[in-house]
């Protein structure tokens, strides 16, 4: 890479940065779908009768990335129709043991999210 100027240089940064950019976003979604996959494999399903016919495992969403001040996220987690009794299995009531699925697929996909993300940010890779 050749730089003729000030000018030419701030133009090749904020080239390179948007490169990264492109990159880190990828790094991200291909993470959160890394770890929606699991979750969906991980999270118990009720056989039993209910009310709702939605199961948590099929109401499982990643967020698009997005930037929030200078850190790129994406949430992943359960929607509205069955979020709020996410805790109860997870976590526990009197009458029922902690499960700690969510946690569990936390730890279980670590390494592999890393894996990913490292593959998207090698230079040349």
């Amino acid at each position: 890479m050749t730089v003729t100027g000030d000018s030419d240089l701030l133009a090749k940064i904020e080239a390179l940065d948007n490169g990264m950019q492109k990159d880190a976003r990828a790094a991200i979604r291909d993470g959160a779908e890394i770890f929606a996959n699991a979750l969906k494999t991980d999270t118990p399903v009720w056989s039993g009768k209910t009310d709702d016919p939605t199961h948590m495992r099929d109401d499982i969403q990643a967020t698009g990335v997005r930037d929030r001040g200078g850190i790129l996220e994406s949430d992943v987690g359960y929607g509205q129709q069955t979020g709020f009794r996410v805790h109860f299995p997870n976590n526990g009531t009197a009458k029922q043991d902690p499960q700690h699925f969510v946690e569990e697929t936390q730890e279980k996909t670590r390494d592999e999210i890393l894996k990913a993300f490292v593959s998207h940010l090698k230079v040349g890779g």
